[in-house]
């Protein structure tokens, strides 16, 4: 069986290595458009705050590992064409002919509300876009950054770390609404209503952009105003670009393209993953984009287990995230109170501050809790605090994915320590008043 994959990032690269361990003897071929692989999306930010000190350290995997496990790359080679009834990729390099074709392009960070384009606007999820980027921001006093979720939220707390002057853009009325209810990020959004160099421009859509009469410098207009900055960055939703398939696939309307639970497309023999492709929600009757590393990751192994022989149907989707920015650390999983419309049962919340630990009681937690409001399975949780507690946000996850109710997640053992615990846990406060 020969296997070819287009497109070497997170869900491309797990696929490969799967793949390659499942069936050894196999040609794997992994195409990547870029010259170099296993760059870190989130590099940019990781340099901004002094976790790296430069960019080459934002990888994930190198060439020698994957050459080493026998796969085949082709770095700084573009699929232009494809050819289903005939199975083979024209390539800027060779027509590819497969048995089994793998298509790991990931997204790009696309806004539908501008109205045009401009130089002065950047985006840095690709490593040469991050060199650019860096350039532009050490000649810049005030950034824009367009997008106000956790990659617009993590760029505009490293940007002010920098001491750069931002203001940050969101067409919602707070930040991070996919993931947080706004009662959970209060703090947080203090903390941005006081910090001195950030201005937040919520419920408000930048809908054009023209050039100042300074130097490199910009106008963003939106539907209230027209506020200047030296350079912007999208932060927006990502979004693939499937327009070189022509039209011979099957797409979802938000232009994902449609997938099977084994991640096969309506072409037979070839498969879609990551960014691609939505999954399967494992809370709602739907499948969701959820355009998530971890997300990637998963749909690459099990599409790999699927290419010899449809067997392991993709669990489904809770949507686990975790991050530091302003001083806060923020972790989220499953429904929020804000989208529990979606679910087919009444839903209720329960909001708990308290102390992270016996003997530092002065350092805090607020956690949201979100469940069936009959049955008290637990449906989602939200965390904030200044301490970090992001590992915390996997026991609720794990909790959500077996269908535990408040009373049963009560009953678990957890550790405790007086430096880092409390022995009445949030659990057991919840299972109480819930």
């Amino acid at each position: 069986m020969k296997v070819v994959i287009i497109g070497a990032s997170f869900a491309g690269i797990h696929c490969a290595l799967r793949a390659k361990q499942l069936y050894p003897y196999d040609q794997i071929i992994l195409i990547e458009k870029e010259e170099q692989l296993g760059y870190l999306p989130s590099g940019l930010t990781l340099l901004l705050n002094g976790k790296i000190k430069e960019l080459d350290e934002a990888t994930f995997m190198t060439k020698e590992v994957l050459e080493n496990k026998g796969i085949r790359l082709m770095l700084g080679v573009s699929a232009t064409d494809f050819n289903f009834e005939e199975d083979y990729v024209e390539t800027t390099s060779d027509r590819i002919y497969y048995d089994k074709l793998v298509l790991a392009m990931g997204s790009s960070q696309i806004s539908q509300k501008l109205v045009s384009t401009h130089p002065g606007f950047l985006t840095y999820k690709k490593k040469s876009e991050a060199k650019d980027s860096l350039e532009r921001i050490e000649s810049s006093e005030e950034i824009a950054v367009i997008g106000a979720g956790q990659t617009g939220m993590e760029l505009a707390s490293a940007l002010v770390t920098k001491g750069k002057k931002v203001k940050l853009f969101e067409s919602m009325n707070y930040p991070l609404y996919k993931s947080f209810d706004p009662d959970v990020i209060e703090p947080l959004i203090n903390e941005l209503n006081q910090e001195k160099n950030i201005t937040s421009y919520f419920s408000q859509t930048v809908k054009d952009v023209e050039d100042t009469k300074l130097e490199n410098g910009l106008n963003l207009i939106t539907q209230q105003e027209s506020v200047s900055c030296d350079l912007a960055f999208l932060a927006t939703n990502v979004r693939p670009d499937l327009s070189m398939f022509k039209e011979q696939l099957e797409y979802h309307t938000d232009q994902t393209l449609k997938v099977d639970e084994y991640f096969e497309t309506s072409q037979p023999n070839v498969f879609a993953i990551g960014d691609l492709v939505q999954v399967p929600s494992m809370l709602l009757k739907q499948s969701l984009y959820l355009p998530l590393i971890n997300n990637a990751v998963r749909s690459g192994q099990v599409c790999a287990e699927n290419l010899e022989k449809k067997k392991v149907a993709y669990h489904g989707a809770i949507r686990v995230i975790g991050t530091h920015i302003f001083n806060h650390y923020l972790a989220s999983c499953g429904l929020t109170e804000a989208d529990s419309f979606l679910y087919e049962d009444p839903v209720e919340s329960l909001t708990l501050n308290l102390p992270v630990s016996t003997v530092e009681k002065e350092k805090t937690v607020r956690v949201k809790f979100t469940y069936n409001e009959k049955t008290k399975v637990l449906l989602g949780a939200q965390m904030i605090s200044k301490a970090n507690i992001l590992e915390k946000i996997n026991t609720y996850a794990l909790a959500i994915d077996l269908k535990m109710t408040i009373q049963e997640l009560a009953q678990k053992d957890y550790f405790y320590h007086p430096l880092y615990a409390n022995p009445v846990s949030d659990m057991i406060q919840l299972s109480q008043r819930g």
